[in-house]
């Protein structure tokens, strides 16, 4: 083997592994914001890597584009097992890698071509060792720098123009975004195939005969990556309508949870006056036995009072007036309704607690509760449950809430909370609302099955984060 010929082989070899090592490096730019832990990615693209080195010195030849899916497949089953949610989007990501690799190393070999024409333009009557130049140029500006260049602007423009957000992503959305990627690779791949049968057939290239052939190519592959850029865009902006619309359905519904409150202390507020008023009644009268010596009378009067006093607060007494109200009523509807309700919440003495936000929890909780008890069909004499307590534990308050629910638990991937059956403008917003009363205090929901004494049951609870003073 002379000089020449193994400074080919040695700058093959070098150019082989750092292609794959640079894309290895894109594909982890590319994926690393979609995982819970950046080291995930770097894993993945080792993955990737180690994937292609063996397949590029298998004793036997496999087709590039087959080659080039297993790597991504690679990829993709290894964010899988590592991050075990938003399968689809995980499968867009390889996907879009994929065809973004494509993209690429397809506009540098056109310009490649051009240069090598050049080339031969220029030296043709030279040496070998200007040849040998002229391959070591194109090696190392092109497929190795350019390449890289080229790989990673382009993923960085699908990074500014998808986002670098984990979400869940169903059939249809994924559909929406992986098209115009496999659409590109499939049709430049049966353009190729059409070209190697003409050269085939004819025996001569294409590129002598149509000299514009490398250009067109480019012009397509860039056209590709347009629509696969502007199909991510527009599909980023249509999500974050999306979420403005459901952020706009939530302070709808918090507006109404703020009607409800000003109503319920407008209630308080006329209890407390025609209290005021009765209790100024209750003590002419109780003075005018005292003052004719009608002391058993008296003493009768006042006992029937503290009664009826007793029984008009229904055994609530939390520590605020506003959540004094919304428990009673609530109570009040159960019983109606045959549900036994076990009540043993004490409002957190601290001025930092906002009693709208509290009313808020309590309201959308245990409406939530009772519609969840009322579809349960229970055999006779079986009385439902629904229990409310609370408690603090350093600097965390926590409201639990539970009901009876012998039915399936099905979690929405994309908000975290339950799925809800019901229909109609203003359903499934209690738990948002809840959640965002909670995320004012730096806290969270979390919803879980449990059994207790027996019985299955869904249990709530809402935690807020407040200061110990």
């Amino acid at each position: 083997m002379s000089n020449l010929e193994l400074g080919y082989e040695i700058v093959t070899h070098i150019d082989g592994i750092s292609i794959i090592l640079t894309n290895a490096y894109c594909c982890v730019v590319w994926i690393r914001s979609f995982l819970d832990q950046r080291k995930k990615a770097w894993i993945a693209g080792g993955a990737y890597a180690i994937t292609m080195l063996i397949l590029s010195y298998m004793p036997w030849y496999i087709n590039n584009v087959l080659a080039y899916a297993i790597g991504t497949l690679m990829v993709f089953l290894v964010m899988s097992l590592l991050d075990r949610k938003y399968f689809l989007q995980k499968l867009f990501l390889v996907t879009t890698f994929f065809c973004l690799r494509w993209q690429t190393f397809r506009i540098v070999v056109h310009m490649n071509n051009e240069v090598s024409n050049l080339f031969y333009q220029i030296f043709s009557m030279k040496e070998d060792l200007w040849w040998f130049l002229e391959f070591v140029f194109i090696t190392i500006f092109s497929y190795d720098i350019f390449a890289f260049f080229l790989l990673y602007s382009a993923v960085k423009c699908m990074l500014w123009s998808y986002g670098q957000k984990r979400e869940h992503m169903d059939g249809r959305e994924f559909l929406l975004l992986s098209t115009p990627s496999l659409l590109g690779v499939v049709s430049y791949y049966v353009l190729d195939y059409y070209r190697n049968i003409y050269e085939r057939d004819v025996g001569k290239s294409i590129y002598n005969l149509y000299g514009s052939y490398d250009l067109i190519m480019s012009l397509f592959t860039l056209l590709s990556f347009a629509v696969i850029l502007v199909t991510a865009y527009v599909f980023r902006q249509w999500k974050t309508k999306q979420e403005e619309d459901r952020q706009q359905e939530i302070f709808s519904a918090q507006m109404a949870d703020l009607q409800n409150h000003i109503s319920e202390m407008e209630q308080l507020y006329r209890d407390m006056r025609g209290l005021r008023h009765d209790v100024g009644n209750h003590l002419m009268t109780i003075k005018q036995l005292y003052d004719r010596g009608e002391f058993d009378a008296a003493q009768q009067y006042t006992d029937k009072l503290n009664e009826e006093m007793t029984a008009s607060f229904l055994g609530v007494n939390s520590g605020n007036p506003v959540t004094d109200v919304i428990l009673s009523g609530r109570k009040m509807e159960m019983e109606e309704k045959g549900i036994s309700f076990s009540c043993n919440f004490h409002y957190p003495m601290t001025d930092m607690v906002n009693s709208f936000d509290i009313s808020i929890i309590l309201n959308n909780a245990l409406s939530n509760a009772i519609e969840a008890v009322e579809r349960e069909k229970f055999s006779p004499g079986k009385t439902p449950q629904v229990s409310l307590v609370s408690g603090r534990r350093k600097n965390m308050y926590i409201i639990e809430i539970s009901n009876s629910y012998r039915g399936k638990l099905e979690i929405d991937p994309i908000s975290g909370l339950p799925r809800t059956s019901k229909t109609g403008e203003g359903h499934g917003f209690g738990l948002a609302n809840i959640r965002h009363a909670a995320r004012k205090y730096l806290g969270d929901i979390e919803i879980r099955k449990e059994v207790r004494e027996g019985e299955e049951c869904c249990v709530l609870r809402v935690m807020l984060q407040i200061p110990e003073t």
